[in-house]
């Protein structure tokens, strides 16, 4: 599994044409919002332990630490806007209602025909400000960013919690869906290959191979990532120790844990956890001041 760049320095936008025929390395996640759009063709997402189909004039919103995976079905242009909740309030305060709730969260969004032109114009505005790349731009990318977020708002056609399997998915791919929800459910249980494997009715190596092409990483890393991102949400709520931690998501070894910890999110458990508590301890201020804590 691949972490795309630890961090980003301002709202980045790019264009890109795929084909079918292009394959994903692997899956992987970002420490910063993801907003991927179909201007043409169509895509299939794996997120969520689901799988979610986009048309032209869809778009997917992917929260920090939001594991995905994507194949193209046809010929394809997407475009990708990245961005950081810093790019979006201001000392706690969003730049406009509703902005966390409805926007700042994995949704499927679909723009109506009528909508095009507007949607489209401030991607390519974003576009232009990108290749013009001077001292000025990352204000003005964070202003376009917010103009375009702004439209999908009023616009926009929301789809939350609504990732349903799409027409025609086969009962194998059904089969490696089903087993990678008890993942994320079970994490903290003693779970191997070929318990999955047996559960779901496939052989282990078929189970292995087709795990792989559906999700985009193998079965022992999807494991390792659900572990990790429960560690890393304990390390951030709880006082448990580490060695507690480690155990209670699973991980038998300690040491392991913390190596592996380190390679996933750059920085040992420790230094995450003071580093994220100053953190949160900013947003539990700001929601208290606001009536929701």
């Amino acid at each position: 599994m691949r972490v795309s760049d630890l961090n980003i320095d301002r709202v980045y936008i790019n264009s890109l044409s795929r084909s079918p025929s292009y394959n994903m390395a692997e899956n992987h996640f970002h420490h910063y919002y993801e907003c991927f759009y179909v201007r043409q063709g169509s895509c299939r997402f794996f997120v969520n332990d689901s799988l979610c189909d986009l048309e032209a004039r869809d778009m997917l919103i992917i929260p920090p630490g939001t594991v995905h995976f994507n194949k193209y079905l046809t010929n394809s242009v997407r475009i990708n806007i990245y961005f950081k909740d810093e790019d979006l309030h201001r000392n706690g305060e969003p730049y406009f209602p509703e902005l966390d709730n409805r926007l700042l969260r994995l949704v499927k969004i679909h723009v109506p025909s009528a909508y095009k032109e507007i949607t489209e114009q401030s991607i390519d505005n974003m576009l232009a400000e990108e290749k013009m790349d001077d001292e000025n731009t990352p204000v003005m990318m964070e202003l376009l960013l917010k103009q375009f977020l702004l439209n999908l708002s009023r616009y926009g056609i929301f789809h939350y919690d609504q990732m349903t399997e799409p027409a025609g998915t086969s009962d194998s791919d059904k089969d490696i869906l089903k087993a990678a929800k008890y993942i994320s459910e079970n994490y903290n249980e003693h779970i191997t290959l070929s318990s999955l494997a047996q559960m779901v009715g496939l052989t282990p190596s078929y189970f292995s191979r087709k795990f792989t092409q559906v999700t985009g990483t193998g079965m022992k890393e999807y494991l390792s990532y659900m572990r990790l991102d429960a560690a890393a949400n304990q390390l951030r709520s709880t006082t448990h120790n580490i060695t507690e931690i480690a155990m209670d998501c699973g991980f038998s070894d300690s040491n392991y844990f913390k190596d592996a910890f380190k390679k996933m999110y750059g920085v040992s458990p420790r230094t995450y956890r003071n580093e994220r508590g100053h953190t949160d301890n900013i947003l539990e201020n700001s929601l208290k001041k606001h009536g929701l804590a």
